[in-house]
Order: structure tokens, then sequence, then C-alpha cells
């Protein structure tokens, strides 16, 4: 089937298989184990049949190990917005100046916990990512750097293959 995932407190989805990876995996305990936590996409919400499909692939997809640019909406930071679609800024800061207004320091520190929660959560995520990128290259290169890439599957059918040939061959009667 693939993995559950504890999103909150009472709250299961299901990683189904073909969502743990890009390359093919045939059992979940190749890409995560029980107990690790790790950062996936909710790509349904079945309300009817009370299921959340979530994936792990998707979650990864988008997210540059090495990157530098920071969305703190995307990890849990709560962004609010007015009828216009421009960001609003919270209570106490001066998005002229770039600063602080004074006796707004509770909002400040809120804000900078909220920020700094935020980011943690991203590097954690790129973590995951760049690990899941080593986990690849590890397995590729075990089984001696083979991979389909676009140039092998161009360079021939697998009619062209003379093992597979006298195999057809055989199934057929010839």
């Amino acid at each position: 089937f693939g993995a559950f995932v504890r999103v909150a407190d009472g709250i299961e989805g299901l990683v189904h298989i073909s969502e743990l990876s890009g390359k093919h995996v045939e059992l979940a305990e190749q890409v995560v184990s029980v107990g690790e936590e790790v950062f996936v996409k909710v790509i349904d919400i079945d309300l009817e049949r009370r299921r959340i499909s979530l994936s792990l692939k998707q979650a990864n997809d988008s997210v540059d190990p090495f990157g530098t640019e920071f969305d703190p909406a995307l990890y849990g930071m709560v962004t609010e917005y007015d009828e216009n679609g421009e960001y609003k800024y919270p209570e106490g800061f001066d998005s002229v100046s770039g600063v602080w207004l004074e006796g707004f320091d509770a909002q400040r520190e809120k804000w900078e916990q909220e920020y700094a929660a935020a980011q943690a959560r991203w590097e954690a995520h790129k973590a995951q990512v760049a690990k899941t990128l080593e986990a690849e290259a590890t397995a590729a290169a075990d089984f001696g750097g083979s991979a389909f890439t676009s140039e092998q599957a161009g360079s021939g059918t697998l009619a062209d293959d003379e093992a597979l040939a006298a195999l057809r061959e055989k199934l057929s009667g010839r």
C-alpha cells in the first residue's frame, strides 16, 4: 500500500507507494522508517470516506536542498492578505521602513518565534530532500550506475536485445 503518516494528533493519511519516490519502490521501508518524521504534501481529502491522500514525492519535488529562497507560509507560518491580494504585515511592523514600531515587542517576539519555527521546518525539509537524493545516488551506484535514461531508451527497443529476441522466438514456437 505505502506508508501511513500521522499529520496531527488523531489525523493520519496514506502515502501511496507510487507517491513515496520518483523511482520505482517495492516496499515503503526502502524510503521511510517507522517513527521517522517526513514532510508530505496533502494531495486529496475525501471527507465522505474520511481519507487523506499524501505525497512524499510531490512534497520533495519543489524543494532545492541547496536553495536559499524560503517561503515561511509553506512551513506553517500564518499569512494574511487584504481584499486586493496584498500581504498584511503583522501589527506593529512598518512595511515602508522595514522596522518594528515601539510598543509592539510582544507581537514582534511572537512573529520572530513563528518565523524561526517555520525556517527550522524548511531546513529539516531540505535535509530530507538531500538525504533522499543521496540514497538514490547510492542505490544507483550499488547497481553499477545503471539507470534508465532517455539515451539508453533511444538506443534500441526490447526486440533488439538478443536475449529477449531469443526468448520471444522460443515462446512463439519458432
